[in-house]
């Protein structure tokens, strides 16, 4: 199957997280997404003192200047980062707004614990909207306590909140209540990014395999190439990512 062009969300970036863990594992994958379509990838490592504290900004502008002279020619890269919405986040996001990794926008990519709804959550999203950044939440699908809430959604959207879906997740890999939520979505027209967050090859060997496009349009999501991503509005906000 072919993807969009764009990837705004993966764990590409070698060795910070708990995705790919080399160099080699990586380039493997690009190549395959290469293969599928991709033309062009955001990389979003994951940023959450509390699982990966030595994971600053600083770190990760490190390591993708390492990484960028190894990539394809002629594949666009930019950098941003999948910010975990955790204890005290909220505080001083505008005098730290100059460092956040973000998308060329200000849009920002942030994600809650897969066992428990952020308290902070709606804090956080209003300190960012208040310094300038458009959030974007990452894997709505995959917060199943969610699926017993599913009008916070509304909420959320009304809040100025976006929604980022995986495409593994299409396939019912997290279950039932995982495909509660993308219907809910779906049928609200909030499903406004659709990216591989991907971890590892098998993940993408299992998308590529999946029949993703007939899955969408059978959960009444009739958009394959999101409205988002077919142009290209993206890329590191300070300027420093590929032109």
């Amino acid at each position: 199957m072919q993807l969009n062009p764009l990837d705004i969300h993966n764990h590409l970036l070698p060795g910070v997280d708990d995705g790919f863990a080399t160099a080699e594992e990586s380039l493997e994958a690009i190549r395959g997404l290469l293969a599928a379509g991709v033309e062009e990838l955001v990389f979003t490592p994951h940023i959450n003192p509390e699982v990966y504290p030595g994971n600053d900004e600083g770190r990760m502008r490190q390591a993708y200047g390492e990484f960028r002279p190894l990539l394809p020619d002629g594949l666009k890269t930019s950098l941003a980062a999948e910010y975990m919405i955790c204890t005290d986040f909220e505080r001083d996001i505008a005098g730290r707004a100059g460092e956040l990794l973000c998308y060329e926008d200000k849009s920002i990519l942030v994600e809650m614990s897969y066992l428990f709804r952020s308290p902070n959550l709606d804090k956080v999203l209003f300190e960012l909207q208040m310094a300038g950044f458009k959030p974007i939440l990452a894997h709505p699908e995959r917060y199943l306590y969610m699926a017993d809430c599913l009008e916070d959604f509304d909420r959320l959207h009304e809040n100025g909140c976006r929604f980022q879906l995986n495409y593994i997740s299409y396939t019912g890999v997290y279950g039932r209540d995982s495909v509660k939520i993308i219907r809910y979505l779906a049928r609200r027209g909030y499903c406004d990014f659709v990216a591989t967050d991907l971890h590892s090859i098998h993940q993408l060997e299992r998308i590529i395999s999946s029949d993703i496009a007939f899955l969408l349009k059978n959960l009444s999501f009739s958009i394959f190439c999101t409205k988002k991503s077919a142009s290209r509005p993206w890329a590191w906000r300070d300027g420093r990512g590929d032109a």
